[in-house]
């Protein structure tokens, strides 16, 4: 699956995708690089929507809403939003809309509604309004505000309100009685993963409620004890939050486990743990003293000139270490680590020094020192040793700085190949995976084949819809069959559809379609007849009509030549699968019944009971399971009349001595129609509900293990 995570995604990591898409293949992209101006989008939410309107084909759509943050102030939520919906428009797109609670953030306050709870109402009437149009099936999930304890993570709540109890004072908006709401990202992101494995079409508003029901004043009194002395100061915002249903706890099994107040200090200790490793100020600016290196090399520079020259002062009077000139040293050192131009500074400090001496220490007079030519000997060797010196550093310097700037040249070659290899090894893995992955590639057909490789048709049936469906991107597939000569019957339908579905046709209604059929099978409605599919497949069986494929509504860019080869090619196969089924049906017909009756044995019956399951839990099919009352007549009578009291496309079997009927494509409000017909053949019935059919099936397959251990 190829999954979109957009929006508020501060609450995204590695963790929380692996969680909430087991084995799928991500994409986070967060909202908060949008341009709040409300211009235009960012240059990279534009390549994002071309992307996804060209090449990337999102199976899911997960949108965070801001307002699962307590009090955002992120602007441009319900914009982003409606993009991410017209992006997905003409696609089989699953979406979950991710909310903050019901009546939270002054959603209604005393004087009315505020325009932030216009604003996310609005969202939710965007998503009513996308909701089953062309394609999308969408669904709000209305959660407590989140928080996170990942420590890749920084919470948008509570670090910045460790931050303000750092300070010794805290002011919370919410009144100390207002209720807290919060729920661990990770438990959303198990809640994500299981409505997604149970998905259904239908358009529904599901609430979480927060199991633990603590206050504002909980969370001060918390804060409190992890930073003694704090002064808490409660505002006068009181949230009236809206108590969900038992909707997820009761049909995914889900619930709250973990606890806000009790992960703080968790979240806490990592928050002072990080708060430690940074660097200390003297520190930082220590190191910007470092990036400065001028300033650092003049003082160095002055304080060596201050250093030599009380060495020559201190050891001018020693015979032994008066034959080392300091100064020449000191210039030499200079040059050398500094470089020309303050080796020439250098040497100028030196022959300032020099000089000095001259004056203070020989009695010499400026017009003595400067008229005699042998006096400029020193001097001029100073300035003669730090320019040659200092041009040899620079020189080394220059060949290095030349060595440095090739190697980070090479090492740019390299990393800029590395990258282009990096991602055309991607590109080539996220090409494989659209390419085997994409809903009409030949890989794809290839599991098609696999996946229609069983013997039972009425698992064929389901399967066709849910290839039919996801393939051709349509939810409005149903397949009959014939029965009696004259009508057909209504063995699967897609889920959108099953309910208000035709459980049967007349094929005198069927006759313009029958005679425009080409030789492949394939029938296109070009005409627009009502009343008619759009496209069908008649599926044939010793040269009459056996099998009707019909897709009752296409959208106006799947009327191409590419759609219709694409519909024969999965009919085909289908009527392929159904041939070997049938056959096989046939060839078993000894071994699946009682002798001369149509009555199933009971491994036979538990299979097709089984297959009708499998269809109902698809919302594909429905089904009435009825167990006839033993009356004064043996079961041997029951069984050979039976045949004649159940139409062509019902089943009987018999289990235990116990006589069952399975009426396909019936409902409870068939059943006084049934007893009334069952009852003129003297035949008394009774229904069996949902918890018997399942008590029913774990009695047939007990007794098929049993039977097989006893055969071993």
């Amino acid at each position: 699956m190829e999954v979109l995570v957009v929006g508020n995604t501060s609450y995204v990591d590695d963790d929380f995708c692996a969680k909430a898409f087991p084995g799928d293949h991500v994409q986070v992209v967060a909202a908060s690089d949008a341009q709040r101006d409300g211009a235009s989008a960012p240059s990279s939410w534009n390549e994002l929507l071309q992307h996804l309107d060209q090449a990337y084909e999102f199976d899911r759509v997960v949108y965070l809403s801001t307002y699962l943050t307590p009090h955002t102030e992120t602007f441009g939520d319900i914009e982003l939003l409606r993009s991410v919906f017209r992006a997905c428009m003409d696609r089989q797109i699953q979406l979950l809309f991710v909310t903050g609670p019901a009546g939270a953030d002054g959603d209604v306050d005393a004087a009315g509604q505020t325009g932030k709870g216009i604003i996310a109402h609005a969202a939710n009437d965007l998503c009513r309004y996308y909701a089953g149009r062309d394609g999308i099936q969408a669904k709000i999930l209305r959660v407590p505000y989140l928080y996170t304890a990942s420590p890749a993570l920084d919470d948008p709540f509570l670090v910045p309100l460790f931050q303000a109890c750092s300070h010794g004072s805290l002011v919370l908006k919410n009144s100390a009685d207002a209720s807290l709401q919060a729920l661990c990202a990770e438990e959303l992101a198990v809640l994500v993963s299981r409505i997604f494995d149970s998905w259904d079409p239908v358009f529904e508003e599901l609430g979480v409620a927060d199991s633990f029901a603590h206050t504002m004043g909980n969370l001060g009194e918390a804060l409190k004890r992890l930073f003694p002395g704090l002064q808490v100061t409660y505002g006068d915002d009181s949230e009236t939050p809206v108590v969900p249903s038992d909707t997820v706890r009761m049909r995914y099994g889900w619930f709250q486990r973990y606890d806000v107040l009790t992960d703080l200090s968790t979240i806490h200790a990592r928050w002072e743990q990080s708060r430690a490793g940074r660097r200390h100020p003297l520190r930082r600016a220590i190191d910007r003293m470092r990036e400065h290196t001028l300033p650092v090399i003049c003082a160095e520079t002055a304080l060596a000139w201050v250093l030599f020259e009380c060495l020559e002062r201190v050891f001018s009077q020693s015979a032994q270490l008066n034959v080392l000139d300091y100064r020449l040293l000191y210039v030499v050192l200079i040059g050398t680590l500094y470089g020309l131009d303050f080796g020439l500074v250098a040497a100028l400090l030196a022959s300032i020094g020099l000089a000095a001496s001259y004056f203070t220490q020989y009695g010499y007079t400026f017009q003595g020192l400067f008229y005699e030519p042998s006096n400029w000997l020193p001097f001029i060797a100073y300035f003669v040793v730090g320019a040659v010196c200092g041009y040899v550093q620079l020189r080394n310097r220059e060949a290095l700085k030349a060595e440095r700037a090739e190697n980070e040249l090479v090492r740019n070659r390299n990393d800029f190949l590395g990258r282009l290899y990096h991602d055309a090894i991607e590109d080539k893995q996220a090409y494989k995976r659209q390419i085997v992955g994409r809903h009409d590639s030949f890989g794809k057909i290839f599991a098609v084949t696999q996946e229609l490789d069983v013997l039972n048709p009425r698992d064929i049936y389901r399967k066709c819809c849910e290839l039919l469906g996801e393939i051709l991107e349509n939810d409005s597939v149903t397949i009959y069959h014939v029965s009696g000569g004259a009508f057909t019957r209504l063995v699967a339908a897609s889920p959108a559809i099953s309910a208000d579905a035709l459980r049967s046709l007349a094929l005198d209604d069927l006759k313009a379609m029958m005679e425009g059929v080409d030789h492949s099978g394939l029938w296109v409605n070009r005409k627009l007849v009502p009343g008619l599919p759009m496209f069908a497949y008649v599926m044939e069986r010793d040269g009459v009509p056996a099998i009707f494929v019909f897709v009752r509504r296409v959208a106006e860019s799947q009327m191409t030549l590419y759609y219709q080869n694409l519909f024969r090619i999965l009919c085909g196969l289908v009527e392929s699968a159904l041939g070997r089924a049938f056959d096989y049906e046939a060839v078993a017909q000894d071994k699946r019944c009682i002798a001369g009756s149509r009555v199933l044995k009971q491994d036979a019956f538990g299979r097709e009971l089984a297959a009708e399951q499998a269809l109902a839990d698809s919302k594909m099919g429905s089904y009435l399971l009825l167990r006839v009352v033993p009356g004064m007549e043996p079961v041997g009578e029951l069984v050979g009349a039976i045949g004649s009291a159940i139409r062509e496309s019902d089943a009987a079997g018999l289990v235990d001595d116990t006589l069952y009927l399975l009426m396909r494509q019936a409902t409870e409000a068939d059943l006084p129609v049934i007893c009334k017909r069952m009852a003129s053949k003297q035949i008394i019935i009774e229904h069996v509900d949902g918890e018997g059919v399942v008590a029913l099936l774990r009695q047939i397959a007990s007794a098929s293990t049993d039977d097989e251990g006893d055969a071993a």
